[in-house]
Parts: structure tokens; C-alpha cells; sequence
């Protein structure tokens, strides 16, 4: 059947400065760390930024500055879209058959308070409206097709995540070619934007950029699974979820509520609307969820820009917003449209926050620091293969960062982010390895999609929160470091949860 998405607030950008990108990687066991093919082992679209925080925001800096965007109508395709035929007696009285959600289990987690307080211009409300005012923000983006540079606005909403980093939107928000891979592109998020009448901006809890994009695959191209999860790096030091708090989430619903809330601030208006109505599921295979009454029109207005916004249960919205969706248009007959949060959705929602199974999140950049406080450091920021890795003191440079690429089955390649940024990428690429002739690790060129010994999983020790073992795929051995600096070794870990010389925590 056809459907209707909302159509995103788009306009031509003209920019002297060059466009600061992302670049599109996957998990996908044959390829190496930079590769640009469009899936990784939970099914999940992925893209990463390449610009730093200060060269994200010199950008918009300067878009802002010139004031060269042109509003311009029109809307992203669907991803995949797949042709449905449209029954011929729907109408606008009558939805078609709701069918059963055919959900998996139920995943949720409570909305959480901010740690600081912000500006907040907002008049007081319910604790659920409130908060969602905080938590709900513009999301703009830009990107070029080659030709020109275009920008689009849509909504998203902070959810709580263990990183305190992770927004969630609408697929349909991020931009993609007809294969279903991601566009490098750009990516800012303002919580509690809004825009008076005399075009006065206001951002109380200031901007955000992004560090890494993921959407949810579906061939189909449907509303049911709309759904992309961005992660922001922190503001001078402070996660946007310490800054403004998140709404909570459920990922799997197998009933539906008694009402719906859907949120978002429209480009026409620029201010925060909410939208309440009674659900019933869509026609998808999983079926999305439909808001029975027509659009959200008049003071409720949730039209171009209102995309991606937060679907939340209304049954316990007066208490703490949780979100179990995001907000995708319409369907033919009028009613307002939302992706649900299934399984997929969770995979790639856990794979940028990094709370898979206790692992970090694919596509993380971190420092690695072993229980006696020394990082692990690519000796002399030596970029040839056979560097040796050290256990060294916290200089805070780029030889003592590391990168994290998921290759599925639980392992990671772990590459020098120092190397990466030198332009050793891909084939090239240098990654933690297990030398075995003398048991120690160093910095080596990755062997196609990574060997035995360059593959390494993160075990969660029993007891330490928030610290590892980190094993070679290769003898199941650990990482270790030496009491003062020196060498990495690699060897047997001695018990179940490694030794305290084997212990490892990220950044």
C-alpha cells in the first residue's frame, strides 16, 4: 500500500566551507575496519563521523553565519520501498483490519532525571510533559549529492542509554542512496529548540554534535520499522542525557496502550506539540501503529520536521515519558503513523550504546586503561607494522586512543585511532595484535577481515562494573600489562575473570 511520509524541512546550502562527513561502516566478517558495505551482523545501516566536535560545529558555525540555506519542498524516498496494493473501499472511516504485533520479548528501561539543570524557558506542566520539553529537540542535517549541498530538519528524542549519548529519530530522517546505504552527512542536535515568531532561536541546553548514525534494515522500506538511533559526543565534557535527562523506553510491545503520545516541533511552527490518540495497528508485517482521528492538525500540528519524533505510551505519560516508538507520518486514509520498537530496533540501539551482552558498542573510540592506571599506548606514535603497544601514563594523545569494530561472534578488531587518522584505513589499517612468537602485543596491519590473533572479545568481570578481560580470539588468552611501563603481554588469564593485571576499562 502506499504511504505517506512526513515531508522533511529541506533547503539548498550553497557553503564555501567543505562539508565535514561521515563515513558508512559495517561489521561484516569480510571486510576490513573503513569498509562501506551496508550491513553488519545485526542487520543494522551504519555511518560514524570523521569530523572532530570543534570541526562539526565550525561548520554549522559558518552555515549559520552566512545564512545560505534556501527553503527548498520535498521529501527522502522510502529506503527500499516495496509496491503493496491499496484496497480500493479504504477510506478515512474506515482503517484497514488491524493485525496482531508479532513482537519479541519486552526490553524496557525507566525515563531518568537530568544530573544538571539547564535554562529551561518552558512553563511547568506534567512531570511527563516536562521532561519530554527538555528532552525533545531539532535535528539537523546536511549533506551533498555531489552537486549540492542540501539541509533538512527533523525531531528527535533523548532515550536513556548507558552511554548517555543516544537519540532516537526516524529512518526516513537520514539521508541514503538507492541501495540502502547511508550518505556522509552531517548531524546537530538542539534539546528544547524552538524559534519565536520574530525569528528569535532559542537552545537552552545548547548544541550537540554526533559522533555515529544506525538505522534499522528493512527491504520492505515500511513504516513499522522507521526507525534510526544516532550517539552525540558529550559537550565540553557533559552527556546530553546529565544535561536534559531521557524518557524511558519499551522495545517489543505485544498490547497497545489505551492512548498514544506523539511529540515533535514542526518547521512551520518551530515549537513543541504534542499529538494524543487512540492506537490501533497499522497493515505492515510487523504492523506500525496508527493514531485513530486523522492527522495531529491545529494546535497539535505535527507536520514537515515533526519526522522522527518520540512515540510514547500514554497510559503512564503523566508520571515519566517512555517512548515504544518514533513518529513516521500518515497512512492514505489520514490517521498518523509510528514505527514500533522491536527486536531490530534493540539491535542497533544496543550496538551504539554498548550494552550488547556486556560488550562495547560497535564503532567506539576509547581509551584502553589497565587496573594499575597506565593506558595502553602505541610506543613513539610508530606507524609501521610491528609497532609495539606499551602500558604507558595518560598523555591524552591520539597514540593512546583506540577504535572498536565489531566483527560479530563477540569479537572486535581494535584499531589505533592515531594510524586511522594518519590515512592507514582499510586494507592498510593498523590493529591490535597477539604476537605469538614472544607473547606480547603490538600495532600490525589487519590480515584481510582480521586473523585469530587480531580478533579480541571484551569479558565483563564478575564483581568490577564497568571492567574487562580482553581476549584473543587466538588462545582465548588476555591482554595484560606490566606493573610499571612497558610492553603489553598477552597470556593465560589464571582464573575465570583474568588477574587484576588483566583488567581493562574504556573510556
Amino acid at each position: 500500500m502506499r504511504r505517506h511520509v512526513v515531508t522533511l524541512a529541506l533547503a539548498a546550502v550553497g557553503l564555501a566551507a567543505a562539508l565535514p562527513t561521515a563515513q558508512v561502516y559495517a561489521a561484516t566478517p569480510d571486510a576490513g575496519p573503513a569498509a562501506s558495505t551496508p550491513r553488519t551482523a545485526d542487520g543494522g545501516v551504519y555511518a560514524r563521523a570523521t569530523a572532530t566536535d570543534a570541526q562539526q560545529r565550525a561548520f554549522w558555525t559558518e552555515h549559520d553565519k552566512n545564512g545560505t540555506l534556501r527553503q527548498f519542498t520535498g521529501k527522502l524516498p522510502d529506503w527500499k520501498p516495496k509496491a503493496e496494493p491499496q484496497r480500493a473501499e479504504a477510506s478515512r472511516a474506515e482503517p484497514p483490519r488491524a493485525k496482531g504485533p508479532d513482537a519479541g520479548r519486552i526490553v524496557q528501561a525507566p525515563a531518568v532525571a537530568p544530573q544538571q539543570k539547564g535554562k529551561s524557558r518552558f512553563a511547568a506542566g506534567s512531570p511527563g510533559e516536562t521532561g519530554l520539553r527538555a528532552t525533545t529537540g531539532r535535528l539537523r542535517i546536511a549533506w551533498s549529492d555531489g552537486t549540492t549541498r542540501w539541509g533538512s530538519a527533523c525531531t528527535g528524542n533523548v532515550i536513556a542509554s548507558d552511554s548517555k549519548d543516544v537519540v532516537a529519530t526516524a529512518r526516513h530522517c537520514i539521508p541514503h542512496d538507492t541501495q540502502g546505504r547511508i550518505i556522509p552527512a552531517q548531524y546537530e542536535f538542539t534539546p528544547g529548540y524552538s524559534k519565536d515568531a520574530d525569528g528569535t532561536e532559542h537552545a537552552p541546553y545548547g548544541t550537540w554534535t554526533f559522533r555515529s548514525v544506525g538505522v534499522v534494515s528493512d527491504s520492505a522500506g515500511q513504516q513499522s520499522s522507521d526507525t534510526a538511533f544516532l550517539a552525540f559526543n558529550t559537550q565540553n565534557g557533559t552527556h546530553v542525557q546529565d544535561k536534559v535527562g531521557a524518557s524511558g523506553y519499551r522495545f517489543g510491545i505485544t498490547s497497545l496502550p489505551n492512548q498514544v503520545v506523539i511529540a515533535g516541533i514542526p518547521a512551520n511552527s518551530n515549537q513543541f506539540h504534542t499529538c494524543v490518540r487512540q492506537p490501533y495497528w497499522g497493515p505492515d508485517n510487523p504492523p506500525q501503529i496508527l493514531g485513530r482521528g486523522g492527522p495531529c492538525t491545529g494546535d497539535t500540528e505535527l507536520s514537515g520536521g515533526a519526522s522522527g519524533g518520540p512515540l510514547l505510551d500514554g497510559d503512564t505519560f503523566d508520571s515519566g515519558p517512555v517512548q515504544i516508538g518514533d513518529f513516521s507520518g500518515s497512512v492514505p486514509w489520514g490517521d498518523a503513523a509510528s514505527a514500533v520498537w522491536r527486536d531490530a530496533a534493540l539491535a542497533v540501539f544496543r550496538s551504539l550504546q554498548g550494552t550488547d551482552g556486556g560488550r562495547p558498542g560497535h564503532d567506539k573510540v576509547t581509551t584502553l586503561t589497565n587496573a594499575n592506571n597506565n593506558l595502553a599506548d602505541l610506543y613513539s606514535y610508530r606507524k609501521e607494522s610491528g609497532a609495539p603497544v606499551y602500558g604507558y601514563h595518560n598523555t591524552g594523545g591520539q597514540n593512546q586512543q583506540w577504535h572498536l569494530w565489531d566483527k560479530g561472534d563477540g569479537y572486535f578488531l581494535i584499531e589505533s585511532r592515531y594510524t586511522e587518522q594518519q590515512g592507514l584505513t582499510g586494507a592498510d589499517s593498523r590493529v591490535l595484535d597477539y604476537n605469538f612468537s614472544n607473547g606480547t602485543a603490538w600495532s600490525h596491519q589487519v590480515n584481510g577481515a582480521g586473523s585469530d590473533n587480531q580478533l579480541w572479545r571484551f569479558r565483563a568481570t564478575t564483581g568490577r562494573p564497568g571492567w574487562y578481560t580482553i581476549r584473543s580470539k587466538q588462545g582465548d588468552l588476555c591482554l595484560g600489562a606490566p606493573e610499571g611501563e612497558g610492553q603489553l603481554t598477552v597470556a593465560s588469564c589464571g582464573t575465570a575473570d583474568g588477574l587484576d593485571s588483566q583488567q581493562w576499562k574504556l573510556q
